[in-house]
């Protein structure tokens, strides 16, 4: 089935409208990254599958910059939607999950280069350890006009755990970004896109405005004004061509 829609990517990648029209607010398209490296031949089929090669995200940002695409934070995003704040024209959301190494040591460079900004979504237990950045990077990155929100402290499956521990998870990973940022955090990334209608409440009670999830893998969605507790995000795997991804998810 992959196949077919790669091969279909294929043939009317050609034909794509590069004049793109200006989205609605209800209409922001937020894209979703997680590994930005090249990985061995012999690495795992998820690891393949969430991990995009430093050339072929480059080759992305450049599509975003030449079609004229304009990349804004998640709390610009909020801001807009509960506070009717301006943004520019053909907006677009790039955010990355985990608080991973290489989203400092590639894709910050990347991102400066262009001058664009993200959010990173980080999970507060893992900072430091070998596959993730350390204070001082995300601090860096904080300074440097990069919007960091809260992806909870061991990163579960909030749809699975207690109540308890749900509400640990989320209030504490918000405490403790705000501890070390000196910023206020208002954004929660659910693990894996998991949530129930408790974990939406105590998201709502821990202060956060809004939270994102996932339409299915590579899903898609439309961003809409009475859904800022369940925003929805486009998965990019390895494979993928954002050109055509564009084209089937409806925002070029």
């Amino acid at each position: 089935m992959f196949r077919v829609i790669r091969l279909l990517c294929a043939l009317i990648s050609g034909m794509i409208f590069c004049g793109m029209q200006a989205l609605g607010s209800e209409e922001i398209p937020i894209l979703l990254y997680h590994h930005i490296n090249d990985v061995p031949a012999n690495a795992s089929r998820p690891m393949h599958r969430w991990s995009l090669s430093p050339e072929k995200f480059e080759a992305q940002m450049d599509w975003v910059f030449r079609h004229r695409f304009h990349p804004i934070t998640m709390q610009q995003l909020i801001g807009h939607l509960k506070h009717a704040q301006a943004l520019p024209p053909k907006p677009i959301v790039l955010s990355f999950d985990d608080g991973l190494k290489d989203h400092y040591s590639v894709v910050f460079p990347i991102l400066k280069k262009r001058g664009f900004v993200a959010t990173f979504f980080i999970i507060t237990d893992s900072v430091g350890h070998s596959a993730f950045m350390d204070w001082e990077k995300i601090l860096e990155m904080s300074g440097a006009g990069m919007d960091i929100e809260a992806h909870t402290v061991t990163h579960p499956n909030l749809a699975d755990v207690s109540h308890e521990q749900a509400r640990f998870e989320i209030f504490q990973s918000k405490s403790v970004l705000e501890k070390h940022l000196n910023k206020t955090v208002i954004v929660l990334a659910y693990p894996y896109g998991k949530y129930t209608q408790d974990v939406i409440a105590i998201t709502k009670s821990a202060g956060y405005e809004g939270a994102v999830t996932l339409s299915g893998l590579n899903g898609g969605y439309l961003f809409r004004a009475d859904q800022s507790y369940t925003l929805q995000r486009f998965a990019i795997e390895g494979q993928d061509n954002l050109d055509c991804v564009a084209h089937i998810k409806g925002f070029d």
